[in-house]
């Protein structure tokens, strides 16, 4: 996406527009860069985001809500380790009124409902810890980011959420989100370029800066490697995590990691570990590797759900997998395969406007410049397998965190 303006508010705002001629709707994105990390109790956060839309000075959540219906406006609020982003996508003729709606409720909401809302989201939680594999996903994070934000997991919120009150979610939000230095707005769409800065100006540009907090935590090494369980004996299937630490996504070696989790697990049917673990082994039906790069942090794991009876083979398959990405170069079509995996990706995912204004607006909210989507691209063709062999070595010597849910016998039987 080389084609887009960088320009900045009255207020230094950072705005990010793209022109995309002939395309029906609009989609605008706003950055904060607070995120879950400027939280006190976890879960603040994400009741900011769902605190916005519950109503303003002017407007109920009903209101809002039939406003949105009625123009066919896509609009929602996420958090994220990093970031808060409200998010619009609309017709091109209802940029005007958009802009009014997004003022009105990033400026002005109430903040009203917060224990309706807490108690929503402490149900949604629940229910999303009904899953095994969330259990034992919740239980890894909290336990590599044991002193961190980063380790805000289901369990760390629901521990939280009683503490959490109006004054708490509005120190939050108006000393640490929405404040002109920690904001970064992109547009793309069938838009002109002076009337959008214009527009956003008015809207935005007279926000008033703030000194607003820096993140100072820093990120613990793991100690020593640990196995942390969740006992469950209805559980039918063992659900096996693996994490380490791994580069931010600032680092240089941010898109070695990429192409070795394509390699390893994250390309799916051709990856090694559905290879060897599944279709080999037959040890199970879903295994696959993820890499999640953040602003101060990465974590790479390793993920199977399997028989009871399997946990011991399929850690040893970990090991073995991991074992050969440090000891032998991977083959040049390996690599390529996974370069070209990555890359045809990356196209699939910049073809709508709502994608391309995500990522401009991301990779500058990150840090990295709205260029650096482009610049990844570079990055990727250029990683060699030297590279791959040597970031092996670097991030799986260090230890590394396992979790595992299955019934009590068979976590007897680990390390018998």
């Amino acid at each position: 996406m080389t084609s887009f303006n960088t320009d900045k508010l009255s207020n230094e705002i950072k705005v990010i527009t793209r022109k995309n001629a002939n395309t029906p709707r609009i989609s605008l994105n706003l950055f904060m860069t607070s995120g879950t990390k400027y939280e006190n109790f976890a879960g603040t956060a994400n009741l900011v985001g769902r605190l916005l839309l519950q109503g303003t000075e002017t407007k109920s959540a009903e209101d809002l809500a039939n406003e949105l219906d009625l123009n066919a406006i896509e609009m929602n609020i996420e958090a994220k380790q990093d970031y808060l982003r409200a998010r619009a996508l609309f017709l091109n003729e209802d940029l005007d009124e958009v802009l009014d709606i997004f003022k009105d409720i990033l400026k002005y909401s109430t903040f009203k409902n917060i224990e309706k809302e807490a108690r929503k989201f402490e149900g949604e939680i629940t229910l999303d810890l009904d899953s095994p594999k969330t259990q034992a996903l919740d239980n890894l994070i909290r336990n590599i980011y044991p002193e961190h934000p980063y380790g805000h997991s289901h369990t760390k919120i629901l521990e939280d959420l009683n503490k959490i009150n109006i004054d708490s979610i509005k120190e939050f939000y108006t000393k640490n989100s929405f404040i002109p230095e920690k904001m970064v707005i992109s547009v793309v769409g069938d838009i002109e370029h002076e009337q959008i800065m214009k527009a956003l100006n008015n809207k935005f540009g007279t926000l008033e800066r703030v000194c607003g907090e820096k993140f100072k935590k820093n990120i613990s090494e793991i100690k020593e490697n640990k196995t942390v369980t969740i006992a469950k004996d209805a559980a039918a299937q063992a659900q096996i995590i693996q994490g380490w630490l791994a580069p931010s996504i600032s680092e240089k070696d941010y898109p070695i990691i990429v192409l070795l989790n394509t390699i390893l697990g994250g390309s799916g049917l051709s990856s090694r570990l559905f290879v060897e673990l599944r279709d080999k082994k037959g040890l199970a039906y879903t295994v696959r590797s993820s890499y999640e790069p953040m602003q101060d942090s990465g974590l790479f794991t390793i993920y199977i759900g399997t028989a009871p009876e399997n946990i011991k083979v399929c850690l040893e398959g970990f090991d073995a997998e991991v074992k050969k990405l440090k000891d032998e170069l991977v083959s040049e079509k390996e690599l390529n395969d996974a370069k070209n995996n990555y890359l045809g990706k990356r196209t699939f995912s910049h073809e709508t406007n709502s994608q391309q204004a995500y990522y401009l607006g991301f990779y500058e909210a990150m840090g990295l410049g709205s260029g650096f989507d482009d610049a990844i691209t570079e990055k990727i063709k250029k990683v060699t397998a030297q590279e791959i062999l040597e970031a092996a070595n670097k991030y799986f010597s260090k230890n590394s965190v396992i979790s595992i849910l299955a019934p009590q016998k068979y976590l007897d039987n680990i390390n018998n």
